[in-house]
C-alpha cells in the first residue's frame, strides 16, 4: 500500500512521463527535506515495479516504468483527482460522455480549459480517442448536435488509436502533441497512457 507522499511522487512524473528524475530533484519538487526518506520512498517504487532506478553518470535517476500495469492504474487514478480538482462544466462533460456509444474510448479537455486560461467566452475542446475500425465521423456528429446547444460551446474532436499514436511520432508540432503537454482526462486514462506507452516505444520525445 502506498502512502499520499508516494503517490506524489508518481504524480511528478505524470507531469513528464520522459523525463528522468535525481533524488534531489523530487526533493525539491515534491517539497521533501529528507534525502534518505526521498531515497527509500523511490527503492519501495522500484521494488514495486512502479518506477526505474538507475545509475546516469554520477547521480541516481528515477523513470516511469510504464511496463507496469500497476505504473499505469496510478496514473490513471491521478488524472481523475487532477480533473475533479479543476473547476469544469462537469455536467455538460458527464452528458457528452454518456452519449458516446462506446465502452471503451478515452474523453480528454484539451485548449484554454486544460491550461487553465478559460475565460467567460471560451469554447471546451473535447478530444476523444476510439479503437481503430470505429467511425469517428459518427461519434463526431453525435457530439457536434450536443455540444453546440451547451454553454459553453464544445468542439469536440475524433482520433482513432493510429491517428493519435501517428500525432506523436510526427517530427512538426501539432494537436496530438499540444494535448500531451495540456490535458485533463475525464474518461479512460489508461486507454492514454497506453497508447502513450506505444508511442515512447517508437521514438516519442515529447
Amino acid at each position: 500500500m502506498l502512502t499520499k507522499e508516494e503517490i506524489k511522487i508518481i504524480d511528478l512524473f505524470r507531469g513528464d512521463l520522459l523525463k528522468d528524475y535525481t533524488i534531489r530533484e523530487i526533493m525539491k519538487k515534491t517539497g521533501k527535506k529528507s534525502y534518505n526518506w526521498t531515497f527509500k520512498a523511490i527503492k519501495k517504487l522500484n521494488k514495486c515495479g512502479i518506477i526505474n532506478f538507475k545509475k546516469k553518470g554520477h547521480s541516481n535517476v528515477s523513470s516511469p516504468n510504464l511496463n507496469n500495469i500497476l505504473t499505469l492504474v496510478y496514473l490513471s487514478l491521478l488524472e481523475e483527482l487532477n480533473i475533479n480538482s479543476k473547476k469544469l462544466p462537469n455536467k455538460n462533460i458527464s452528458e457528452l460522455i454518456d452519449s458516446i456509444p462506446l465502452s471503451y474510448f478515452t474523453f480528454i479537455i484539451a485548449g484554454s480549459y486544460a491550461t487553465g486560461k478559460a475565460g467567460k467566452g471560451s469554447d471546451l475542446d473535447a478530444v476523444i480517442l476510439i479503437e481503430d475500425g470505429i467511425s469517428a465521423k459518427k461519434i463526431l456528429t453525435i457530439l457536434k448536435n450536443k455540444g453546440e446547444l451547451m454553454t459553453p460551446e464544445v468542439h469536440p474532436y475524433v482520433f482513432t488509436k493510429s491517428e493519435f499514436l501517428q500525432m506523436l511520432l510526427n517530427d512538426e508540432e501539432n494537436y496530438g502533441k499540444m494535448i500531451y503537454k495540456n490535458r485533463l482526462i475525464a474518461f479512460g486514462a489508461e486507454n492514454y497512457y497506453l497508447i502513450l506507452r506505444q508511442a515512447i516505444k517508437n521514438g516519442f520525445k515529447g
